[in-house]
Order: structure tokens, then sequence, then C-alpha cells
């Protein structure tokens, strides 16, 4: 317990640095938010169009607009963006430095991913509001706070399961020269399968068991569905342990995955 609480200390006080070197490029995060939310803004807006011009779809216009419009804060906060990172200080040797520190190799990278998610909210959360007003009238929103609640809940586990895939991928990089490669195909594979370019639910019925069970739709699409959606009580409670399911079998992987590559870790000074 000892190691986990200094681990906590020490995240705790990288996050706080991280924020103030990171607070330097405050105009850089509004420009990053501008591009993250203008996609799902044109999905929503082509979506509505094709509603209003009598396409039939799956779901109504109150679940494709609320959606869309909470789709650019869901892919923010439960994004990662450090496995070409941590890949290349692996290939490059640079893992050696980390190596001889008190705390966890990994702790600058999740001291980095919470600094810069909570330098972008301050960015995003205004033009989400934007959004939300001009739409309010056909947005879903949840009477009391128990959705709200699942919703925050399942952004979490989200988060550490992407966060964790990213850790896996970077591992390889133990036996790899270049893993690039997989990095680029995990960000295509997940922008599709996450719902982040389509709502899942849009997807043809031949596909549901597939699209419904596959880990990269609890990264984006089910905490959306949380909310959008009009998932029943068990829907809900049968989503949060398959995605549960989903971090602690990815995080058991990964964890095994980066011990074997630290074992046969060589470099200079290492």
């Amino acid at each position: 317990m000892s190691t986990v609480v200094r681990n906590l200390r020490v995240v705790r006080r990288m996050t706080a640095a991280e924020i103030a070197q990171q607070s330097v490029y405050r105009g850089a995060w509004v420009i990053f938010m501008l591009a993250n939310i203008c996609v799902p803004i044109i999905s929503l807006l082509i979506w509505r169009t094709a509603l209003a011009n009598g396409a039939r779809l799956p779901v109504d216009e109150q679940y494709v607009t609320t959606y869309f419009v909470l789709l650019g804060f869901v892919t923010m906060a439960t994004s990662s963006w450090m496995a070409a990172f941590l890949a290349n200080d692996i290939r490059l040797g640079k893992l050696s430095s980390w190596m001889v520190r008190p705390a966890s190799l990994l702790v600058g990278f999740v001291a980095n991913n919470l600094s810069e998610k909570f330098l972008k909210l301050f960015a995003l959360v205004p033009m989400i509001g934007i959004v939300w007003w001009i739409f309010r009238d056909s947005m879903n929103i949840p009477a009391g706070p128990g959705r709200w609640v699942l919703f925050a809940v399942s952004i979490v586990l989200g988060a550490v399961l992407v966060f964790t895939i990213d850790i896996l991928i970077a591992a390889l990089a133990f036996w790899m020269d270049d893993v690039g490669a997989l990095v680029q195909a995990r960000v295509i594979i997940a922008s599709v399968l996450s719902g982040a370019v389509v709502p899942l639910a849009l997807m043809p019925d031949w596909s549901r068991g597939f699209v419904d069970h596959q880990p990269f739709r609890y990264t984006v699409s089910f905490p959306v569905e949380i909310v959008a959606g009009q998932l029943t009580g068990a829907e809900l409670a049968s989503g949060l342990a398959i995605q549960f399911g989903y971090v602690v079998v990815f995080g058991v992987i990964a964890r095994l995955v980066w011990a074997a590559g630290i074992r046969t870790y060589s470099a200079v000074g290492a």
C-alpha cells in the first residue's frame, strides 16, 4: 500500500508541475479544442439534415443531437497519446533514466495525460456549453443525477482502458524496432469502432453482436449512450461490468507484457 500511496503523491506533484509548464501554451489548447469539437458539430449538422429530409434511422433527433454534443468532451476525456512517445523512449534507451527513480516508470505519462486534460477542459467546456445552448431544445437531458454519476464513472473507466491499451502497444517496442504502424492502426480502428466517427447505433444489424461487445465501444460510445440513449438498468449494469472487465483484462495483459519487456530491456547506462 505504501508504494501505491507514494506513486499517487508523485503523480499529484508531477501533475501540478506539468500544469504549470503546459499552461504556457493556453492559445494552443484553444486551437486544439476547436479542432476537437468541429468534427462532431459538422457530423451533427449532417445527420440532423438527413433526419429533416426524411432519412429513416434507428435513433431519433434527440439521440443524435445529444450524442454529438457530448462526443467532443468524451473523446478528449478518454484519449491517450503516449504510446508513440513511450515506444520512442524504449527504442532510444531513454527509459534508463526512469528506471533509477523511486516511483513507477509510467507516472510521468500519467501526470502528463492528467495535466493536459485538465487544461483542455478550460477551453473545451465553454465551447460545448455554447453548442449545448444552441441545441438545448433537441437534447436528451436525464432528469436525475444518477445517469450523470454513471457517465462520470464510465468516462474514468474508458480513460483507464485507452491508457492501458496504449501501454500494451508501446511495450511491444521492447521487441520491435518500430510500433508506429500499430499506433496508427489503433487510432484508425478505434475511431470507427469506438463510435467517434459514426454512432454505433447506426451500424448495420448484422454487426450488432460484435459492435456491442468489442472493447472500443467502452472507450467512447458507451459513456455517451448512458446520457443520450435509453439504456435500461440491466443494460447499464451489464455495460459497466463489461467495461470494468476490459479494464482488468487489458491491465493484466499490459502488466505482464511490460514486466517481460523490462526483463529483456538493455541500453547504454541501463
